[in-house]
């Protein structure tokens, strides 16, 4: 297996004037030996020292400039949302008391609530880049790779975030299965606008290109009106994106250069309906690859194979590299056995790897994790071709648009409010986005058009956007089980009537 920085430097040294990296939106592009550069003095800046490094900036140069800077430099890195909101940031700032701060304006830097750190700003990252790619010396002196590692936050059957650690080993491992699983090429490139505080944009498209010595062009974004125009203009070979942004694309033209340079789109993070993969195949002449992929396993557990081979619709692929079996689903009762299912019947997907963590961070979810193995919380079957399809999930978490948002933060934002009493999120079907935040609120007061208003002001001043809820449904009681938690099966099937 190839690690991430020699691979780096073997292409910088084989190609140095292949692009490396563009940036949708300005052009801005780094070659190879430009991006080698880069990330020495990056590293060269962050020091030797082993650090934990907060990063709250959109994809882009920089980003791809971190990341791939901490992972070999043996620092932590810890993304998240450059809209996260100020309690966010202070979360982030009091779990893991970051020792440096990469932000937009350094006065965002307050909000983490850690005195102590270094700041460094855009701009400084900016100029620093721009300097170690326009001073290129072929002589500087090849730096020791590290055993980085990088903190994402995802959500279990309880709903509460936890904390997934994955080592750089995991990472390179990871993306080059997926490099090999899509057939990449120095000569492809790929386009992803998708968020680098979350596994798949970082790892699918940037490390997977840089293992094969291809480009990948970064939007900090998704744009409906520029998608098209730079799969055009930067001549892009694949895509990576979720089903929310297909189901987006499929309200517009089909544009007259496709499918060009064009070979497939990929699409990840929650489950894309059938008719929607056949509706953008026929409309658009494209071929739709499919996958699954978790935080827990670096990002892709199963993948369609790319044409020759049979892509299915409605499957999630083949499993790439793992070993998964489907599980009797563990019981509330605590019975540790993992039986497996009747071939072709339904039941939780476990996956099992090197790219599979081997526990959260705490020791959360204990029961999730045995002998190596890791329960997903996902609930399908293996055809007679072992192409996976996934039915349902056991998780509380709420998919809108390949976002998994845990219920129990809003819960716990919503409560306090001076006038809730009693709060439970649910999702709510949605054609766009496949789930949308809905809120059950039990009021102290009247409940009405302006208690709606006030609560919605109240969320989006506390939340990130894809967290406020849409909906707030006042009623007298929540339902409670005889044991008394919220019967979220009940709130689930009113929404499910609703949608």
């Amino acid at each position: 297996m190839s690690d991430l920085q020699s691979t780096v430097e073997q292409w910088a040294a084989l190609n140095p004037q292949q692009l490396c990296i563009i940036e949708a939106e300005t052009g801005c592009a780094l070659s190879y030996a430009q991006y080698l550069s880069a990330f020495y003095a990056m590293r060269r800046h962050i020091g030797a020292r082993p650090r934990h490094i907060a990063l709250a900036l959109p994809g882009g140069i920089i980003s791809a400039t971190v990341w791939i800077s901490v992972l070999t430099g043996g620092h932590t890195l810890i993304p998240l949302s450059p809209d996260a909101t100020a309690q966010e940031k202070a979360r982030i700032g009091q779990l893991y008391q970051p020792d440096i701060l990469i932000v937009e304006q350094a006065a965002e830097a307050r909000d983490f609530n850690c005195p102590g750190a270094t700041v460094i700003t855009r701009q400084q990252c900016e100029q620093l880049i721009q300097q170690a790619s326009y001073s290129l010396d072929d002589n500087h002196e090849r730096m020791t790779s590290g055993a980085g590692s990088v903190i994402l936050h995802t959500s279990g059957s309880t709903g509460k975030p936890k904390g997934v650690l994955l080592q750089v080993s995991q990472i390179a491992w990871t993306a080059e299965h997926i490099s090999a699983n899509h057939r990449l090429s120095p000569q492809d490139r790929g386009l992803t606008v998708l968020p680098f505080f979350h596994v798949n944009a970082p790892v699918v498209s940037l490390c997977a290109s840089l293992m094969t010595g291809s480009t990948v062009v970064i939007a900090q974004r998704f744009s409906r009106r520029h998608f098209w125009q730079w799969i055009e203009d930067y001549q892009i070979t694949w895509a990576s994106i979720v089903p929310t942004i297909l189901a987006i694309m499929l309200e517009t033209e089909k544009p007259a250069f496709l499918p060009g340079s064009l070979r497939f789109v990929r699409t990840a993070s929650a489950p894309l309906p059938a008719s929607q993969m056949e509706a953008f195949e026929a409309k658009f002449g494209l071929p739709v690859i499919e996958t699954y992929g978790l935080s827990e396993a670096a990002s892709q557990v199963t993948a369609n194979p790319v044409q020759p081979a049979i892509h299915k619709a409605g499957s999630v692929g083949l499993p790439v590299g793992l070993s998964l079996r489907i599980c009797q689903p563990l019981s509330e009762k605590g019975d540790e056995a993992w039986m497996d299912v009747e071939p072709g019947a339904a039941g939780e997907i476990c996956i099992s790897g090197p790219s599979v963590i081997e526990g959260y961070l705490d020791n959360a979810d204990e029961r999730s994790f045995r002998d190596r193995w890791f329960r997903t919380g996902d609930i399908g079957y293996l055809d007679s071709d072992g192409y996976l399809f996934i039915t349902g999930r056991l998780r509380e978490v709420i998919n809108r648009g390949g976002e998994n948002i845990a219920p129990r933060e809003i819960e716990e934002v919503l409560l306090t409010h001076p006038l809730v009493s009693d709060a439970a999120v649910v999702g709510r079907p949605d054609p766009i986005y496949g789930e949308v935040v809905v809120a059950y609120i039990v009021t102290q007061s009247k409940g009405g058009p302006e208690m709606q208003q006030r609560l919605h002001r109240y969320a989006a001043e506390r939340l990130s956007s894809a967290k406020v809820p849409v909906d707030y449904v006042i009623v007298s009681a929540l339902p409670r089980t005889t044991s008394g938690k919220v019967a979220r099966q009940v709130l689930r099937e009113q929404e499910l009537h609703h949608g």
